[in-house]
């Protein structure tokens, strides 16, 4: 790495052109500038200047050099200009949700783009564990996850519920021996919706699903009821999910003795404050829930 003091040296002698000035410039002796140019010279293993008496000329190591750091100059100008100016109608916005609340969230995400082109909408669907440590390690911005967060370097704010549903073929009863034939439908939060919905629902006969054949597995939630509608499973999933599936005649949602929420919360690392932007995204999610 190049030495950032020795850089700025160099730097001053260029746009100098004197070594008495640059020491002055830089409150140093006219030894110290030059000691500052050798200890460069020998970083990078090439002469920086070409001496003629008390003037010189750049190399061509010192020309690459010198245009190096302007590049950097540059750069540290326009990274303090984005620090300074917060602009609420500009910048990333990095979201991790699960693939059923991006289904919901995405098309009312876009339309905020396209309200204000600045804003650049990065969507990233996973499961809760992935979700919480995207934001764990700044990975994304915001998360909205369906269990409570345990973890001390994060906020968590209570969005609202989002109700389950037991999601079956169109012409499938909803019989715990035709749920056993049928076999599951899983996704990466499958059996933490199953779990809690079943236990509810079927206390004397769900065991574990263990207990249940996997019929099937698919990673992206707005490709899951494909195969619920082909008759090869039956899944779990949020009921807003169902509103989004192009072919609503081929399945249904089974009537449920007992409802069961999930609890929907927004998770944010506590020690980190937000652009001023993500209040429009609150905005979206406040209205989601409301």
């Amino acid at each position: 790495m190049i030495n950032p003091v020795f850089l700025r040296t160099f730097m001053d002698l260029v746009e100098t052109n004197h070594f008495t000035r640059t020491a002055e410039r830089l409150n140093m002796t006219q030894p110290g500038v030059s000691q500052h140019i050798k200890k460069l010279e020998a970083q990078l293993g090439k002469p920086l200047l070409n001496r003629h008496g008390k003037t010189f000329d750049l190399t061509t190591a010192g020309e690459s050099l010198y245009q190096y750091g302007l590049r950097q100059s540059a750069a540290e100008t326009e990274l303090r200009n984005s620090i300074a100016e917060d602009d609420r109608h500009s910048g990333p916005c990095r979201l991790a949700c699960s693939g059923s609340m991006a289904m919901q969230l995405y098309p009312q995400l876009l339309g905020l783009q396209k309200q204000f082109p600045g804003i650049t909408v990065q969507v990233e669907a996973a499961p809760n564990s992935t979700i919480i440590e995207r934001v764990r390690t700044n990975r994304s911005d915001m998360g909205i996850v369906t269990q409570p967060v345990r973890d001390p370097t994060l906020l968590e704010e209570r969005l609202g519920e989002d109700p389950l549903c037991l999601a079956l073929p169109a012409q499938a009863d909803s019989a715990w021996e035709s749920l056993l034939h049928l076999g599951f439908i899983n996704h990466p939060d499958g059996h933490h919706y199953a779990i809690q919905l079943l236990e509810a629902n079927f206390p004397e006969t769900f065991l574990g699903m263990d207990h249940i054949r996997e019929s099937g597995y698919v990673n992206q939630l707005s490709q899951i009821l494909l195969p619920v509608s082909m008759g090869l499973g039956f899944t779990v999933i949020p009921h807003s999910s169902l509103d989004a599936f192009p072919y609503p005649a081929l399945i249904r949602s089974s009537p449920l003795a007992t409802r069961v929420d999930e609890t929907v919360y927004l998770v944010t690392k506590k020690y980190r404050a937000l652009p001023s932007r993500f209040s429009l995204i609150s905005e979206i999610l406040d209205a989601q829930w409301d």
